[in-house]
């Protein structure tokens, strides 16, 4: 059996895909042996990593309500939305889960607003680090873990390649990237506020309407052509053995989406990255992965928050 690492990018509602893209990695002989996750990705790899089987993260993914998705708990900080509904529902699958606990390495990657500095979440309590690294800046609230306030690590590190790697490099990494290509950027659908948020629908036609409205949709339409940027930069820079790029870029990040849809698509991505995925086993690709130095990519959350019950995910590694 093949042995990889995977590197899950973000991308809000369509990160279902990457359940697909794990269900077709098993059933092609393929075992993952550390997953790295931004957002998204960060949710996927959390659950599996944790014991999660495909077919149970399809279950969790059509539990959510899309209703609830976004309310906001009381106590959370400045934010345009909540992840209340997103948070309820991991309480009760994820619960008190630690690091420690998981079958297989795992880290989350997030930004510390306060110093701007990546961290790489690999101790405490898992939710944490989950919802740590889905906060995205303005539209979600940050989280605080010791005396850094997280976001997510999308702004920095849209697909975590160098952390796969650091996490194990004995295996090739893989990364799956929800972003589309340079040349589909002009026929990505604009992001906007879904029908199904908790803010009444008059208000938002309202806001479209005025100055303030529309400087937000120019605001947020170049933050996604940045991070689309940011992600393909990384990925020429980190080189990982092979990229799937499930066809999922009709959706945006909020939309309402189907769920057997996107996990269909990352099924399809699988199968048609086939032939990369094999040459990232060839000996070639293991002489220059030899070579490489690794270390952590950014700053360990470990080494500034002493969390009792955690212990550095490596050690988990069999």
């Amino acid at each position: 059996m093949k042995k990889l690492t995977l590197a899950l990018g973000g991308g809000g509602m369509k990160g279902f895909a990457h359940i697909g893209v794990i269900s077709q990695l098993e059933k092609e002989g393929y075992k993952i042996e550390a997953i790295a996750g931004t957002s998204a990705g960060g949710i996927v790899g959390a659950l599996y990593a944790l014991g999660f089987t495909p077919g149970d993260m399809e279950t969790f993914s059509k539990n959510l309500k899309y209703s609830e998705l976004f309310s906001r708990n009381s106590g959370d900080p400045p934010s345009l939305l909540g992840l209340g509904g997103l948070y309820k529902q991991l309480d009760k699958v994820v619960g008190n889960s630690n690091f420690k606990d998981l079958a297989i390495p795992f880290a989350a990657s997030a930004v510390d607003i306060k110093s701007g500095r990546e961290l790489i979440l690999n101790s405490g309590k898992l939710v944490d680090a989950i919802k740590a690294t889905t906060a995205i800046p303005g539209i979600f609230p940050s989280v605080k873990i010791g005396a850094c306030y997280l976001v997510d690590g999308g702004i920095l590190d849209p697909i975590p390649v160098a952390v796969a790697r650091w996490l194990n490099p004995d295996y090739p990494v893989i990364a799956v990237s929800l972003t589309p290509p340079m040349s589909e950027w002009p026929n990505i659908p604009k992001l906007d506020i879904p029908p199904y948020v908790p803010i009444p629908q008059f208000i938002v036609e309202q806001l479209n309407q005025l100055r303030l409205g529309k400087a937000m949709h120019v605001f947020i339409d170049s933050m996604e052509i940045t991070t689309n940027t940011i992600a393909e930069l990384r990925l020429k820079i980190e080189k990982p053995e092979a990229i799937i790029r499930p066809k999922v870029h009709h959706y945006t990040m909020f939309d309402k989406v189907n769920v057997d849809e996107l996990i269909e698509l990352g099924k399809s991505a699988v199968i048609q990255a086939k032939q990369e995925i094999e040459k990232a086993f060839s000996l070639q690709t293991k002489v220059v992965r030899w070579l490489k130095i690794n270390h952590p990519p950014g700053v360990l959350l470990s080494d500034l928050v002493d969390h009792s019950a955690g212990a550095d995910i490596r050690k988990n590694r069999q």
